[in-house]
C-alpha cells in the first residue's frame, strides 16, 4: 500500500489489494470532485452497503417495550384502586360513630360494632368495623341511626387500596338498611 500518491486516506479501500492482479482498480477522486456515498460500491447492486443500516427496528422495540409497561401499570392501578375484590358484603350491627375527616379531601368515616360480636358473651374483645362513606346522603342516614340502639345492615365493598376522595379505609359503605 503506497500512501504517498496524494490519495485521501479515508477514501482508500483497504479491503482490496494494491496489486494490479486483484482486479479492476477503483478510481480515486480528483480534488474538488464530489463523491456520492449513498450508492453502493458496485454499479449493478441496488442494496445498501452494510455500513448504512436503518435503525427502525430498535425504535420499534422500545415503543413496544414502553407500551407493554404502560399497559401493565394501567391494569395494576385499575385492579388495586378501582375494582373491588369483595362486593355485596353485609354486616349487621350498631353504628358507633360517623364523622367527617380529612384536610384536603373531606370524607365521612364510620365505625360500627357487629351484632354477632355483642351477642357472643364468651368473647372478651368485640371487633369494631371501620369503613368509609362516599356519599353525603348515606352518611346523614347513618348519623341518624347513631346512638339510637337500633341495628342496621350495611352493605360494603372492599378494595385493595384507598384513594383520598373515597376515604381513609379500603372498606366502603354502599347501602344501608334498617335492621329489625
Amino acid at each position: 500500500m503506497n500512501l504517498d500518491r496524494n490519495e485521501d486516506y479515508f477514501l482508500h479501500d483497504f479491503n482490496k489489494n494494491d496489486s494490479a492482479a486483484s482486479g479492476p482498480e477503483t478510481t480515486t477522486p480528483v480534488p474538488g470532485q464530489t463523491v456520492d456515498f449513498s450508492s453502493s460500491s458496485r454499479a449493478g447492486d441496488a442494496s445498501p452497503s452494510p455500513a448504512v443500516k436503518k435503525r427502525g427496528g430498535c425504535r420499534k422495540a422500545w415503543i413496544w417495550f414502553f407500551a407493554i409497561i404502560i399497559a401493565a401499570l394501567a391494569v395494576t392501578v385499575s385492579i388495586r384502586y378501582f375494582i373491588p375484590y369483595t362486593t355485596d358484603s353485609q354486616v349487621r350491627g350498631y353504628v358507633v360513630s360517623v364523622e367527617r375527616r380529612g384536610i384536603v379531601c373531606k370524607t365521612f368515616e364510620g365505625e360500627m360494632v357487629s351484632h354477632a360480636a355483642l351477642e357472643d358473651s364468651t368473647r372478651i374483645y368485640a371487633r369494631e368495623i371501620n369503613f368509609s362513606i362516599p356519599s353525603d346522603s348515606l352518611a346523614r342516614l347513618l348519623q341518624s341511626y347513631q346512638g339510637t340502639g337500633r341495628p342496621v345492615t350495611v352493605t360494603l365493598e372492599r378494595y385493595y387500596g384507598t384513594l383520598p376522595w373515597r376515604g381513609a379505609y379500603p372498606t366502603v359503605a354502599v347501602a344501608v338498611e334498617p335492621g329489625l
